[in-house]
């Protein structure tokens, strides 16, 4: 069977593969301009657990089909390069049970497109996306509107409303203000001696998620909308692509099939992703408070940990006993949906 590898584009047009097994069967590899495309170009043959190919693709994004004696597997770069943001990937690949994957290219998560530069516009245009899933207020988007792609892609609006005060202060800022108005609700609350765990308001948030009203709507919406064959691809995303996109990405691969540990670590990307993004987001907060209790805080609004949407999980287990379940029983999708869904993202 072939290995599963990861790939990474290291320069531009620069492809490593990599494969935690210490040995491997020689493999053919050949890439392919679309997932489907059913006339892929042979780049090599090795048998090494680490290899680089470069390939031409200005034009294209390149997926590679990878080959032994006895089995075949897609695989593609899942962090893709967007110019000017810094957390678009492809859902794709994780495997989900019964000897099926998600397929590539069809599901994309993702940080606002407002930061896209026109070149990553370019890019995206690539992709073929007909359907944006968009967690952010009515305030955000209003401030941070979405560059546009293409013509006749379907937005739809579906804002959670799970965060929190402090969040909210922000939200609901100027551009200007945003951030020292988070600073002094914080400096409030720890005049106020009502400054908590600086982790607990995340947590309570990714619990909200599960259960307020308005939460449970965004993402039963979403479940409907990714069932219909003719909303792929669909990128789903918030401002940073951590915590609202992070649920909704866990509940449609969870609903999928993919397992616990492949859902956290698909979570955790986006601290890989956003390290280098915290570092400036924290030297901009450094210059409007030295508090070290305040800096803490915001901090923790910004870092990506599993134990945050192993929360969300957590509560959904406990209670409904899988992801499946609390969709058919607390979000009111029907095995139709849920048909319908693996019919047309797994493979």
């Amino acid at each position: 069977m072939v290995e599963q590898y990861t790939v990474t584009q290291t320069k531009k047009n620069q492809f490593t593969f990599e494969t935690l097994t210490a040995s491997t069967s020689e493999i053919e590899v050949y890439v392919k301009k679309t997932p489907t495309d059913n006339q892929p170009i042979f780049l090599l043959k090795t048998a090494q657990p680490r290899f680089e190919v470069e390939v031409e693709a200005d034009d294209f994004r390149p997926y590679f089909l990878i080959k032994d004696q006895q089995s075949e597997k897609i695989v593609a770069e899942r962090t893709l390069p967007v110019a000017g943001m810094n957390n678009f990937r492809d859902m794709g690949g994780y495997e989900a049970g019964k000897g099926k994957t998600v397929k590539w290219g069809m599901l994309y998560r993702s940080d606002h497109i407002y930061n896209a530069e026109q070149k990553g516009i370019e890019y995206l245009k690539q992709l073929q996306i007909h359907t944006i899933i968009d967690y952010r207020s009515e305030d955000e988007i209003a401030k941070y509107p979405n560059k546009k792609i293409a013509e006749g892609i379907k937005t739809y609006q579906l804002d959670p409303d799970a965060h929190a005060a402090e969040l909210s202060a922000q939200f609901t800022s100027s551009k200007d203000n945003e951030d020292i108005n988070l600073i002094n609700k914080i400096i409030e609350q720890k005049e106020n001696g009502q400054l908590i765990s600086r982790y607990d308001i995340v947590m309570e948030q990714y619990k909200n998620f599960v259960h307020k009203e308005k939460s449970k709507q965004a993402f039963r919406q979403l479940l409907e909308i990714a069932a219909d064959p003719k909303a792929p691809a669909i990128v789903q995303h918030c401002r940073g692509g951590k915590d609202r996109t992070g649920f909704g990405a866990m509940l449609l691969l969870g609903v999928l099939g993919v397992g616990k540990a492949e859902l956290i670590a698909d979570y955790m990307l986006t601290h890989t992703n956003r390290v280098e993004r915290n570092q400036i987001k924290m030297t901009g907060y450094k210059k409007l408070t030295s508090d070290p209790d305040v800096l803490n805080y915001l901090y923790s609004l910004i870092e990506t940990k599993a134990a945050f949407i192993e929360a969300s999980i957590t509560e959904i287990e406990q209670q409904y006993g899988s992801i499946t379940e609390y969709a058919l029983k607390e979000l009111g999708i029907n095995e139709q949906t849920i048909i319908a869904l693996r019919e047309l993202y797994l493979e």
